[in-house]
């Protein structure tokens, strides 16, 4: 009669990995792309110090894209403070831009 022995692991996992859904990349306008007052569709800058919109560049195709990964998250930097954090792709609203004003 043999005698059960744990196996030596020879590099191989024992378990599979979760695959995490691919990010999606995001054109986001830079400041001097946007007018003060107007609306636009992004997120709000998860920086408490900065707080500003993210928008997103309009994409030229009429549908919507990747429509199955609606809820992905996407890492974006803030062009204002240079802030990258995730963001998810259904959490985008339109938010009024209004710059913080330089107190000289």
């Amino acid at each position: 009669m043999a005698i059960k022995r744990p196996t030596k692991s020879k590099g191989t996992p024992s378990h599979k990995s979760v695959a995490s859904a691919p990010l999606r990349h995001v054109d986001v306008r830079v400041p001097q792309q946007m007018v003060p007052g107007e609306i636009y569709v992004g997120w709000l800058c998860k920086n408490r110090s900065c707080g500003l919109v993210i928008a997103t560049v309009a994409t030229a195709s009429g549908g919507k894209a990747l429509t199955d990964f609606d809820d992905q998250l996407t890492a974006i930097k803030c062009p204002h403070c240079q802030d990258e954090n995730l963001y998810r792709w259904s959490a985008r609203s339109e938010q009024h831009y209004s710059p913080k004003s330089v107190s000289t």
